[in-house]
């Protein structure tokens, strides 16, 4: 399964190079999907828990979110280029910098395998996901880091829950969730149809 998460941490990087909500959109995407591979690979027994994870990482995660942000930013013609970090050499080194601080904490606190790769990655993504909220103030950017959040926590989950989740919590998350992007989409379609070029950065 190593490949698998290796994978996760290259769709959780890349984005931040690439300067586009296209790709950050598409970034979060594949995070919902290589995430519903690590949970669904080996198969998956019919159970309420099993149809929770496949509404929750498949069809929000993976296709709704990204979508309906995706139709509200291209109706309001919003510019294609959106940095969720500053484009310099001192962003791109803190970057790498807070992933490696990542992995170190998970080598410090788990053992050596393939769950603390994935909570290596999960810290990475939150580190990340903090560091676009601290430093982007764009409502593109400032959405795209909370949803890196989001997705970092999905991927802590995956690493150190037990096998039984209590349903009643894995509904509440998924409401938590939905509410949350729904609460997104309603914010951007209020910003004016042209979002403008300090808005984005």
């Amino acid at each position: 399964m190593s490949g698998i998460i290796i994978a996760l941490a290259i769709v959780l990087v890349l984005p931040l190079f690439i300067a586009t909500w296209r790709t950050s959109l598409l970034g979060l995407s594949l995070q919902g999907a290589i995430m519903a591979w690590i949970v669904f690979h080996h198969g998956a027994h019919l159970s309420v828990e099993s149809a929770l994870e496949f509404v929750d990482l498949v069809l929000v995660r993976t296709l709704a979110a990204p979508i309906l942000l995706y139709r509200v930013l291209r109706e309001k013609n919003a510019p294609a280029r959106n940095d969720v970090i500053s484009p310099n050499l001192l962003s791109w080194t803190i970057a790498f910098a807070l992933v490696l601080v990542g992995f170190r904490v998970a080598d410090a606190l788990v053992p050596e395998g393939d769950t603390q790769m994935l909570i290596a990655v999960a810290a990475s993504a939150l580190l990340l996901g903090l560091l676009v909220l601290a430093t982007r103030t764009g409502p593109i950017s400032q959405i795209v880091g909370a949803l890196r959040i989001e997705n970092a926590l999905a991927m802590f989950e995956l690493g150190l829950r037990p096998h039984h989740t209590a349903i009643g919590l894995r509904v509440g998350q998924l409401v938590i969730f939905a509410a949350t992007v729904g609460f997104f989409q309603f914010y951007l379609r209020a910003l004016p149809s042209e979002l403008e070029a300090k808005q984005v950065t």
